[in-house]
Formats: C-alpha cells, structure tokens, sequence
C-alpha cells in the first residue's frame, strides 16, 4: 500500500466498479514484468511506473508513454495496445471523489493527437482530445497521480519536500464588499488575493504544487480559484456542498498557451475586465439543440480558450498582462526537438520581478488610450515604443517595437517578440483588448498587396491555436487590413520570416548537379491546362531576392512550379505560394509555409488521362498546402527529396 492505497493484485473486482470503469491501481512491477513477457511489448530500457487495471482492461503508465490496453472479445484473445507518447498530453486534470453516492476520483488529459474532425451535434470536434479514466475511491491515490503527471509534463521535482508549509487558517479576504462585490459574487467574477497565503495551502492540504514551483499572482472568485504559477496555470474548482469534498484542479503548462491578452471594462454598466488565454489543443464542442425546429447552436471552445471575468477594482489587468508576457514570451535563443524547433521560456526557477507584479499607477491604461487617440495619424514605432516602455510598461524591458500601423481606431504592432494587437471595442472606445500573438506560436504567415480597386493590403497569420484569435469561433486565422500606401509588406513578410523561420537551416536538399531539365520534361499540352510546370530556380531566386525581395539572404530555391498565373515555390526554409488575385493580377498573395513546422506529407503520382501529380503539407496548426505538380513521377520525387531531407533527417 502506499499513501493508504490498496494495491490490489487482480485490480477491479467490485461488479460496481466493473459496470462503472472505475480503476485500481495494480502493482507496477508485475505488470512491467508481464508485458515484457508478452512479445517484448516494452523497451530494454522502458519501465512501468503506475498501473491501473478495471475489469480485464488496464491503463499503463511508463516512462517512455501512456499504454491503454484493451481486452476485447469473449475469450480475450484479441487485445489493442494504444500508445499515447507523454509529448502529446497539452493539460490535465484530476478530479477528487465526492460523497457516498460519488464513489469514484477522475483523471482527465488534453491531447493533440490526430483525429479526425467532426461537427456532429452533441460531440467533439476531436474524439481524442479527452481522454478520461475513472479511479475506484480508496483503490487509487488521485494526489499521486497529479503528482505523477505534472513531474512528466513540467519537469521533475528538483526541491525535497519541506515542513514548513503551513494552512490557510487564519489569513483574511477581503472578499466583494459592496454592491459592485454583489454583482460580482452573481457573475463569479475574480478578485487578487495572496498569493503567498495560497502557495502555502497548495503544497501542503491538497498537495497539488511541486516542491520547486511557487505561487506567484492568485485570483478567486466566489469559490474558485486561478493560480499562476512558475510552470503553469492552475484553476480549482471546489464542487458540491459538502464542505467541498469533491474539486477540481486543472493545469495548463505556460508552454502549452499559445495566444493571450487582457480586455479592460468599459462603461459603467460593464463591471468587468477578463483575461484571454488560447491553448494548443482542440477541445472545440459542438452542442445539441434544444428543439428540432431551432438552427444548431454554435459551438463552445471549452479548454481551447478561456475567457476568465475579474472584478474591475480588484485586478489590475495592465500587471496581469506584464506577468503572462514574462511567462509565455519566448526568451533568446531555442532547440529542436523531434525536428521541430522549440523557443526558450524563462526558466521556472527564475521568479518573475516584483516589479512586474506591483500594481500600475490608478487611469494607467485609460491614460494610454487617451494617448493613442482616434485620429489616422501615421504612427511613429520609435514615439509608440517609448510610450509602451514608461511608468506603467506594457511591453518587455528587452522588447521593442519594430512596425506600427493604425487602421480606424485600432492597431497592429510588431515587435521583437509578438504581433500586438490594441482593438477598441464598443461606442465610446473605452473597452480595449490588448491581444498577444508570440511569434513561437505562428505556423505560417501571407502577405497580400493591394489590387486596382482596393482599399487595404492584407496580413494573414495561421497560429498553433483552435479557436480564432479575432472572433468567436473555430479556426486559427488571423487577419489585419494593412492601410494601402502606409504598409510596407514586403518589410512586413521579411520581419516575419526573420522571427518565425529565423536560422532554420538554408543549405539545398538537393544534389549540386539538380536542374530543372533533370527533374523531368513537363507536357506543353498539360502546362496549358493549368498543371504545375518546373521553372528554373535560379531565375526565380534572383526575382525572389530582387524583385520583390522576398526570400533570406541564405535561402536557396530548390523547385518551382507554376500553375496559370499562381507558383509554388520550395526553398531550402519554406514552401512559399504565390497567389495572384483579380482581373488585373495586381493583388497578389505571398504565403509561407515554414518547413520546420511540417508534421506530416504526402506525395501523388500522376494518373491516367488529365490527372496530375500532387504533394500535400500538413503542420501543427496552419492549413494544410495542396498543391498540383506536372504530370511526370519525376517532379513528385524532387519534391520527396525536398521534404524528406528537411523533415527526417537531423
């Protein structure tokens, strides 16, 4: 027994549990023994940690994965090993036994595991993005498990347990007094409370904090609480009525947030600012409509993105916003992992500055505003830089602003490390979204230029998000008309692929000696009828580099393809589209598609008759590229080449 668990050996045996797929732990060393036994299921070096065995199924934790194994059939001869490897767990969350009646704990995970997508009412949009087991009360230690799960996703426990955490008896709240505190309390709006009084209770009684990571800012609302701490985001849930029995307590690694942003309150009628976050998973719902006759509702983004109420005289929403930068933003420098490359993120033993937290000086944001004013002056990045770096900072002390662009009353910055977004909401302007896109979270970016009769280019972001960061629905498109003559887009393109492809790799994957005659001849017949034809890469570079300058200095063109006035251009960092719109052709749109984000591929031969080859890229986030070649294997195979060499090989 550990943590007074029973350990049993045959798991559930209860007929309850059974019909309820309520687990029990098992002993791990039996079941690794076992599994290694049959068919070598493990690796030499694998162990099992944790198991849980209900009925004839068990749910196997290792150190290398998470192993779902079902038993299915009458005689159980047939049985399906899932893996789920621990780099695709997003969150978590536990969930504790409640009362006599609520006899079983909960263990939930959040996945970005492919699936197929469905938008059939009352379902997920993903089946696998939750994944849940249900844990026999008193057969499984639930606060172990928490425990388990966050030393895999957060990094291990550097710090030994200490004596000195202590309760929270005796500390005060001020709670929500008056008649604005009443509204509040009905909307379960949030409030700041201390943040040192509830790092003591949450490693201690529940023991839900590493022994490492410290509590740094703390909201609660009429019974709930949000944590943020060195490595995540933590909400409690407390449920029920007695005595709160039952909770919920969810985490969300600072990694795992890929967009935020903070919305002050406006008029007087609105009593409440909120903070915005976009994770890296879909866990979009589509809800059933409650008559036959209605229209289908739309659907809800539940973990996907959190929109959280604070109380307006309790948060100050400009420190939240300072504090979420420190923890998200990316700091210099990275690494790839698994072929991907993976930003540096202020190490959890580094404490956010007390100066970040402090409170802002009382109008800070409004006088910010005010400022900024409604008219359509020409905004000066080095004047807007100063500003947003004063008193009351609402950038980075290492950040600048680098292009700034109004549109209305709005505005668009880029800085060193995030596309900023100012949106002034409602009639007076007073309500203002200030949103956060870090360029670690952009999977490909599109430039479009004006055409004869438009008003306004157009920049076009695709982020590693579910939910759209401009609207309230699924998707992760993001879209900012650019006033024509005030945007420089081909500065614009180049800022985004310095920060977002940055020093990928720009060496050829091709053999020195590759030219286009090589890769095959394409059909006159075929090219007339709009199938990719090969053009030479060296002209294409040059116009890319010249005219307009739109790839690096150290990019190379390894194929191009061109489809009536549209091209496909594959360089040795991206795959880039270019797109001409219109009668005149004058609107032109350049979409890069960064190779160090391709998660998957696929390459197609040419058929019979008309039919042409094709290649198809996918990413973690962006849509995916579809692309027509010339009909010749050859062209498929140089494009195999590229991918392969960029993608596979390290």
């Amino acid at each position: 027994e550990a943590s007074g668990v029973k350990v049993e050996e045959g798991g559930s045996k209860n007929i309850f549990d059974i019909m309820g797929s309520n687990a029990s732990q098992i002993d791990s060393g039996e079941v690794e023994a076992g599994l290694k036994e049959t068919g070598g299921i493990l690796l030499p070096d694998e162990t099992v940690e944790m198991a849980f065995q209900c009925g004839r199924d068990s749910f196997v934790l290792t150190s290398h994965r998470i192993l779902d194994i079902d038993v299915q059939g009458m005689t159980g001869k047939k049985v399906e090993y899932f893996t789920i490897l621990w780099s695709t767990i997003r969150a978590f969350s536990i969930e504790t036994a409640g009362s006599f009646l609520d006899r079983d704990a909960e263990l939930t995970l959040f996945t970005n595991l492919p699936d197929r997508s469905s938008s059939s009412e009352g379902c997920a949009r993903k089946d696998r993005t939750r994944i849940g087991i249900d844990f026999r009360k008193g057969h499984a230690d639930i606060y172990a498990v928490q425990r388990f799960f966050a030393d895999k996703m957060l990094g291990p426990d550097t710090v030994d347990a200490s004596s000195e955490a202590l309760g929270m008896e005796g500390e005060d709240d001020e709670g929500m007094g008056g008649v604005k505190g009443i509204f509040s309390w009905m909307g379960d709006d949030s409030r700041m409370v201390d943040a040192a009084a509830m790092d003591r209770q949450y490693h201690a009684s529940p023991p839900i904090l590493q022994h490492c990571e410290r509590v740094e800012m703390a909201f609660k609302g009429r019974r709930d609480l949000m944590l943020f701490t060195s490595k995540r985001l933590v909400f409690v849930d407390l449920q029920g009525f007695s005595k709160f029995k039952k909770a919920e307590y969810t985490s969300i690694p600072w990694s795992t947030v890929q967009c935020y942003g903070v919305k002050s309150a406006g008029s007087f009628l609105d009593k409440d600012s909120e903070m915005m976050i976009w994770t890296d998973f879909d866990d979009c719902f589509f809800p059933q409509r409650n008559n036959e006759d209605d229209p289908p509702p739309p659907p809800i983004p539940r973990m996907s993105f959190l929109e959280i109420d604070f109380q307006k005289d309790k948060v100050d929403i400009l420190a939240v916003q300072r504090y979420l930068s420190e923890r998200i933003l990316r700091t210099d420098g990275g690494k790839v992992v698994d072929g991907v490359f993976v930003p540096n993120y202020m190490p959890y033993d580094v404490p956010v500055s007390q100066d970040i937290i402090n409170p802002s000086s009382p109008g800070a944001l409004s006088n910010f505003v005010n400022w900024l004013g409604d008219n359509a002056a020409a905004v000066d990045p080095a004047e807007l830089d100063a500003k947003m770096h004063g008193d009351d900072p609402i950038l980075q002390a290492d950040e600048r602003v680098i292009l700034a662009y109004k549109t209305g009353r709005d505005f668009f910055l880029m800085t060193t490390k995030r596309c900023f977004i100012i949106d002034k909401k409602g009639f007076t302007g007073k309500r203002v979204a200030y949103i956060s896109i870090p360029y670690s979270s952009i999977r490909a970016f599109a430039v479009e230029s004006a055409g004869s009769f438009d008003a306004d280019s157009e920049l076009k972001l695709w982020t590693k998000t579910f939910w759209k960061v401009d609207g309230d629905n699924i998707g992760n498109k993001f879209e900012q008309d650019l006033r024509k003559g005030n945007a420089d887009i081909v500065a614009i393109q180049n800022y985004l692929a310095a920060q977002i492809i940055g020093s990928a790799d720009g060496t050829s994957s091709l053999d020195e000696d590759h030219t286009a005659e090589k890769a095959g001849k394409v059909d006159t017949f075929l090219s007339f009828l709009g199938d990719g034809a090969a053009l030479d890469t060296t002209e294409v570079e040059r116009q890319l580099k010249t005219a307009p300058p739109m790839l690096q200095d150290d990019e190379t063109v390894d194929a191009v393809y061109k489809m009536g006035r549209d091209m496909a251009v594959f360089t040795s960092k991206r795959v880039l589209s270019v797109d001409v719109q219109g009668i005149t052709g004058k609107r032109v749109e350049y979409r890069s598609f960064p190779l160090r984000y391709v998660k998957s591929y696929r390459v197609r031969t040419a058929g019979h008759l008309m039919s042409s080859s094709e290649v198809e890229i996918f990413s973690d986030g962006s849509r995916s590229l579809d692309q027509d070649l010339a009909k010749s294997s050859s062209d498929v195979w140089t494009v195999q080449k590229i991918l392969a060499n960029k993608t596979l090989v390290k």
